[in-house]
């Protein structure tokens, strides 16, 4: 169900940013002397699970996944119960940990999780520990290993309303306190998510007769970018959009949009509000898109992606519609809406969202493949739907609606898949084919290209690239292909008729559903310069890839656990980029961590940066994250020039 919404409040000047060193090309700049020096352009660069956060892009995997038993150490406590929708009176399962609350160091006890009641057909569960020290094992085929944690193989059949797993753990081989952690799914087998309920538990063991305790472990390496709080109190952001100007505007996923203005205020009052007509009774459903009118500034429109029954069929839809600004630029009339596209969705996963308007001035919208798993009705490959499809339409003219369930005013673009008119051999509005869950894309603004990140089935994610200006009915190879990997070959062509990823991530290393971002093109961080930054739903470590080329490598720029949830990516006006938490309902402002004497941050420690720093020895450091105190004296003295000099990529700076 929707989290209860929080207080809007502006970012706290004392907590804004995670790690030291950040901000300095905008505080410190001008103090080195930096402010004429030009930029350096470097080229840089899901299957969701069954127990996933409530609003997350996600599948109806019949896989288990790591990440959602309840510790508090791990997500934040996110448990299958954010993702799996509860039915009106379905009680929640007792879930119960049995085995000894006391073990001796090094050895190995049995255990077992318990489910009984709820829907109680099929469940399944995670389990984990609080110290990751030890080892877990299953003891059936029930349960597998992933990452160091449990989860079910596949979901299991109750039997009499109950349901048990059983495994072991190896405890480590020193003495302390720990604690077992399990989140029970008991589901109703439908595979929508709808219906199904949660319960967990923990059980704590205590090791004895070991070693003493050994000493914590070292701090993380550090992290190339630092988050910044920008604003709090959101409720489910899942994408984040600007008007052309200074502004940010978030969805949230019950069916609103809020504004945030240039120094992070988030306004009290909605931009809109249009909860009366959004269904938001699933995990994936609700408002999921926004896209401002390139002339939003004349026209005062806005298009939105939401899900909705049918007022007479009670049939699931999802549907676009253009809005308008009202009298007030900070607010928009609910009373305006019209209706472009609508096609119906055959489950309640899988709908995709996300809006932008390509270079070429046309509307470009994701779809899912319509939900359940695997793609059983095969939407995604055929050319006669719009599911699993990135559909491309001119919001600009009218009268060529095709397979849209209204005929809404707008046209087809001439490139696109298919343009043999209404009623033809294929859908019109189709642009590209054989997406799954296409749930965030993204141009680069620098060159056009279209990037998407595709949530795979159980085992690969996938990042695809379109050039700009490619022309229509180019097929991403879903249900054929997950990712790179073969899925099901019925009724499929040669390899070469699909356009392969860029790149791929593996559920093997704990990723379940990517989240895809931008190429970033601002100026406050030229280090980050041309690099596309992603993430996953379950492993949330920030990363980015160095360009779209063939070797296109992805580098880790903030280890996991610094964002919990992370389900959308956007950019400003400027291009500086930003990251939502669906779970915490926070947005972040990504700042990247400048190299101690890499004063201009460039990501290069050159000779640009010993000029700038030369004329500033002898004053005090403007505090921690000053790059030009290279010792962290407090000061800069000759021996940060020193250690400038010696850390400096060109030979001109010992000259110097």
């Amino acid at each position: 169900m929707p989290r209860p919404a929080r207080p809007g409040s502006s970012r706290d000047s004392s907590a804004r940013v995670s790690s030291s060193r950040v901000g300095f090309s905008q505080v410190n700049a001008s103090r080195h002397g930096l402010s004429g020096i030009s930029p350096v352009r470097l080229a840089l660069c899901a299957a969701f699970a069954t127990c996933l956060l409530q609003v997350a892009p996600v599948h109806a995997s019949q896989n288990g996944r790591n990440g959602f038993s309840g510790n508090p150490d791990i997500n934040n406590g996110a448990t299958c119960a954010v993702c799996h929708a509860p039915a009106a009176g379905v009680p929640a399962p007792q879930v119960t940990l049995a085995g000894p609350g006391q073990i001796d160091a090094g050895t190995t006890a049995a255990f077992t999780v318990t489910l009984s009641g709820g829907p109680a057909q099929t469940g399944g569960v995670n389990i984990s520990v609080s110290d990751p020290a030890g080892a877990l094992a299953p003891l059936d085929g029930d349960l597998g290993l992933i990452m160091g944690e449990l989860a079910h193989s596949a979901p299991q059949a109750f039997s009499g309303g109950v349901l048990s797993f059983d495994f072991e753990w190896t405890a480590p081989d020193y003495n302390g306190d720990f604690t077992l952690y399990a989140a029970g799914n008991s589901s109703n087998g439908q595979l929508d998510l709808l219906g199904d309920a949660i319960g967990t538990a923990a059980l704590a063991v205590t090791v004895v007769n070991g070693d003493p305790p050994p000493p914590p472990p070292p701090p993380p390496p550090a992290a190339a970018i630092a988050l910044e709080t920008w604003t709090t109190g959101l409720d489910q952001p899942v994408a984040i959009a600007h008007a052309g100007d200074t502004r940010l505007f978030l969805v949230e996923q019950p069916g609103r949009i809020r504004l945030v203005d240039a120094a992070g205020n988030l306004a009290p009052a909605p931009f809109l509000d249009i909860r009366d007509r959004v269904d938001n009774g699933a995990s994936e459903l609700g408002l999921l898109g926004l896209a401002f009118h390139p002339g939003y500034s004349t026209n005062g429109w806005f298009f939105v992606y939401y899900t909705t029954r049918d007022a007479g069929s009670g049939q699931l839809r999802s549907r676009v519609s253009r809005f308008s600004v009202g009298a007030s630029p900070d607010a928009a009339d609910p009373a305006s809406e019209s209706v472009l596209l609508e096609f119906a969705q055959p489950f309640s996963n899988h709908n995709a969202g996300d809006l932008h308007f390509g270079p070429d001035g046309y509307l470009y919208i994701a779809s899912g493949d319509g939900g359940s798993g695997g793609d059983p009705q095969n939407n995604a490959q055929a050319g006669d739907r719009l599911l699993g499809k990135l559909l491309r339409i001119d919001v600009d003219a009218s009268g060529a609606a095709d397979c849209s369930l209204v005929a809404g005013p707008y046209g087809i673009p001439a490139g696109n898949a298919f343009v043999d008119g209404p009623g033809g051999a294929g859908c019109d509005e189709i642009y590209a084919l054989g997406a799954r869950n296409p749930w965030r894309f993204s141009f680069d603004r620098a060159d056009g290209s279209l990037w998407i990140a595709d949530v795979g089935q159980g085992a690969v994610e996938e990042i695809d690239v379109i050039p700009a200006g490619a022309a229509g009915g180019l097929n991403l190879g879903w249900r054929c292909y997950e990712g790179d990997q073969p899925f099901n070959g019925i009724g499929c062509a040669a390899p070469g008729s699909y356009l392969f990823p860029l790149h791929t991530l593996s559920h093997a290393d704990g990723n379940c559903s990517i989240t895809g971002g931008f190429v970033y093109r601002g100026s406050a961080y030229p280090v980050l310069q041309g690099r596309y930054f992603f993430s996953d739903f379950c492993l949330t470590s920030i990363r980015t890839l160095d360009g779209a080329g063939p070797g296109a490598e992805a580098s880790e720029v903030l280890p996991a656990g610094q964002i919990s949830a992370p389900a959308a990516f956007g950019e400003d006006v400027a291009g500086e980029l930003y990251v939502a938490s669906l779970s915490d309902g926070i947005l972040y402002r990504i700042a990247a961590v400048p190299a101690p004497g890499d004063l201009d941050n460039d990501g290069d420690v050159d000779i640009d940066d010993l000029l700038a720093l030369l004329p500033n020895i002898g004053e005090p450091a403007s505090g921690a994250d000053d790059p030009a105190d290279l010792d962290d004296s407090g000061d800069i003295t000759r021996r940060d020039a020193l250690l400038l000099i010696r850390a400096c990529s060109e030979p001109r700076c010992a000259r110097g």
